[in-house]
C-alpha cells in the first residue's frame, strides 16, 4: 500500500485574513453567477429605472434653470406699501419730533389705513414679543412692521436714523419696510411731506407657449420649495435602496439556511465574514453607480448638444 502524504503550509496572521477575504469574495461571485437572474436584476432594474428617471425627471441644474426662467404673468405687479397687509398695526418710536419727522411718519402710515401703536421707549421688539406671548395671532396677523426714528438735532448737519423691524411671515415685508424708511428719509432731507418713493414689484414677462402634460406637472411641483431641487436625488435614492436590498438577499439566505454558522465553525471570524461581504457589495455598487453616472452624463451631453445646435440654427 502506498501512502501519499503532502505537507501544507500553515498560514497565519495578515496573510490568512486576506486569503479568507479573497475566498469569501470568490464564493459570492460564484453564487452570483449561478443566480444569473439575481445578477441581471441587480444591474438591469436600477439601470432601467435610471434611464426612465433621466428621461422624465429634470436634473437639479435643469430645475434650477427652469425656476429662474419660470413663466411670469401680466398684471401681477404689486406696490410695496404698508396697505398690502391691512388690517395690521405698525409700532413706531421716535426720540423727538424735530423737523416734524414723527408727524410725517405718522401721516404717511395713516394714509395707508394702517393702525399705529406709538410707544415712548425704544423697545419695539420687546413690545411685539409681549403681545405675541398673549396670542400668536398678534404676531401672524397684526404686527408686520415697526419703525424707530432717531433724530439728531444737536449736530450742525441734521441727520435721521431709521431702525426697521419686519416680520418674516408675509412676503415683501423687508422691501416694504425699506420703502417706508426711504420715503421718510426723502421727506426729511427734502423738507417736504409731498415727496414719496414708491417701489413696485413688477414681474418680467416672457413669451408663454402651450404647456405639455409633463411641463404642467412640473410647474405644479415647482410650487414647493424643497421638492424641485431634490426630486432627481430622491428618485436616485429609491433606486439605490432597490439594488442595496437585492444585495442583501444572499446574506439573508445564508442566515436562514445556517450556512453562515457553518463558516463560523471553521474558525472564520465575524469581522472577516462581514468585511468580505461589504467589499464584494461595494465593488458591485461602485460598478453599478459608475454605469448610472454615465447614463446621467450622456443625457447632460445630449442636452448640451441640442442647445448648441439650436443656437447655431438661430
Amino acid at each position: 500500500m502506498v501512502v501519499f502524504s503532502q505537507h501544507h503550509e500553515h498560514i497565519t496572521g495578515f496573510r490568512l485574513f486576506w486569503t479568507r477575504v479573497w475566498a469569501l469574495i470568490m464564493k459570492r461571485w460564484i453564487l452570483s453567477r449561478r443566480q444569473i437572474l439575481f445578477l441581471l436584476g441587480f444591474f438591469m432594474i436600477p439601470i432601467v429605472l435610471e434611464i426612465i428617471a433621466v428621461a422624465i425627471i429634470p436634473t437639479p441644474n435643469e430645475i434650477g434653470t427652469s425656476i429662474l426662467q419660470n413663466r411670469r404673468y401680466p398684471d401681477a405687479q404689486i406696490q410695496l406699501i404698508p396697505s398690502i397687509y391691512n388690517p395690521h398695526t405698525i409700532v413706531t418710536y421716535s426720540n423727538n419730533n424735530g423737523y416734524n419727522v414723527q408727524s410725517r411718519l405718522r401721516d404717511y402710515l395713516r394714509s395707508t389705513n394702517a393702525n399705529i401703536d406709538e410707544i415712548s421707549s425704544n423697545t419695539i421688539a420687546d413690545y411685539v414679543l409681549s403681545q405675541w406671548n398673549q396670542s400668536g395671532n398678534y404676531f401672524v396677523n397684526n404686527y408686520q412692521l415697526g419703525f424707530a426714528l432717531f433724530n439728531n438735532l444737536t449736530s450742525i448737519s441734521p441727520s435721521l436714523t431709521f431702525d426697521v423691524f419686519f416680520s418674516t411671515v408675509n412676503y415683501h415685508e423687508m422691501s416694504t419696510s425699506l420703502g417706508v424708511a426711504a420715503t421718510n428719509l426723502f421727506q426729511f432731507y427734502g423738507n417736504s411731506s409731498s415727496k414719496m418713493i414708491v417701489t413696485t414689484n413688477q414681474p418680467i414677462l416672457i413669451s408663454a407657449g402651450p404647456l405639455t402634460g409633463q411641463a404642467f406637472f412640473f410647474e405644479l411641483i415647482f410650487c414647493f420649495d424643497t421638492i424641485p431641487v431634490s426630486l432627481f436625488n430622491f428618485i436616485n435614492g429609491i433606486i439605490a435602496s432597490i439594488f442595496i436590498s437585492i444585495l442583501s438577499l444572499n446574506i439573508i439566505h445564508e442566515c436562514i439556511s445556517h450556512a453562515k454558522n457553518l463558516q463560523l465553525l471553521t474558525g472564520l471570524s465575524k469581522f472577516t465574514y462581514w468585511f468580505s461581504n461589504a467589499v464584494y457589495d461595494f465593488i458591485l455598487c461602485l460598478l453599478l453607480c459608475s454605469i448610472l453616472t454615465i447614463i446621467v452624463k450622456v443625457k447632460e451631453r445630449l442636452i448640451y448638444n441640442v442647445i448648441f445646435l439650436l443656437k447655431l440654427s438661430l
